[in-house]
């Protein structure tokens, strides 16, 4: 009976890295959930590394809609302050972000918006679903 339920939770929900969008900057990745948060890797307008942290979306794999989050990036970035996630080291390129999906469940596309430190959102990376 344990074995059948673990299958059951293993089906259940998506691999993560399995969830994968191609965008003008590169690939997207679902990389891992943390404390609540959804992390996806992926390279920002200013060609540097970045993870995207999206709290509250880790284990929603069927009802995404617009999701408030914030991105740090490996550049040299210009904010005042260094900012890190636990899985991140301090920097200070970071900013706001929001992340708009297409459909509820994967795979659907995306719009995600970006912010550099406290500013406005103030550019855009289209995301369309990675077919392997």
């Amino acid at each position: 009976m344990i074995r059948l339920t673990l299958a059951a939770l293993l089906l259940a929900s998506p691999a993560l890295a399995d969830e994968m969008w191609d965008s003008d900057m590169g690939r997207i990745v679902y990389e891992a959930e943390e404390g609540g948060a959804a992390l996806f890797s992926f390279v920002n307008v200013d060609g540097y590394a970045a993870t995207l942290v999206i709290p509250g979306l880790a284990g929603n794999y069927s009802n995404r809609s617009v999701h408030e989050a914030y991105w740090i990036g490996s550049g040299a970035g210009m904010c005042d302050a260094f900012l890190a996630h636990y899985t991140t080291d301090p920097s200070a390129d970071w900013g706001r972000a929001l992340i708009s999906f297409d459909r509820p469940e994967f795979p659907t596309p995306f719009t995600l918006t970006l912010g550099t430190c406290f500013g406005p959102l103030s550019y855009a990376i289209r995301a369309e679903v990675h077919m392997q």
